[in-house]
């Protein structure tokens, strides 16, 4: 399963990257209902993780949540200085941090499942 390395960083990447304009383009994306930004947030995080420990299996388990979660929180803070119009808000924050928690779960029960990735 090697051989799908690459693939694994693009999406890895294209997640990182669809993320970033996410957070810091100068408006939010439009409300498709009330609080639908929270989603978002929830979806955007739990697919960075996921993704994130499928382009690195093998990383310290440690080391990769001591980023991810820190990360949920500041990106948010980050978002309001570079883009000021846009609202510091816990509750994203804490959207942010559920993510990817949600996303690291889905990955660890894939992984217990799954006799193929544990080859990677």
């Amino acid at each position: 399963m090697a051989q799908f390395y690459n693939l694994r960083m693009f999406i890895f990447l294209c997640c990182c990257a669809c993320l970033l304009y996410g957070i810091f383009r100068p408006a939010g994306p439009p409300d498709l209902f009330d609080q639908s930004d929270k989603v978002k947030h929830l979806l955007a995080f739990a697919s960075l993780s996921f993704t994130g420990r499928l382009a690195f299996p093998r990383s310290n388990i440690m080391l990769f949540w001591g980023l991810m979660l820190p990360l949920a929180v500041v990106l948010e803070w980050i978002q309001h200085w570079v883009q000021p119009s846009r609202v510091l808000s816990h509750l994203d924050a804490i959207a942010n941090v559920t993510g990817a928690v949600i996303g690291g779960m889905f990955w660890g029960l894939l992984y217990k499942r799954a006799r193929w990735i544990k080859s990677w």
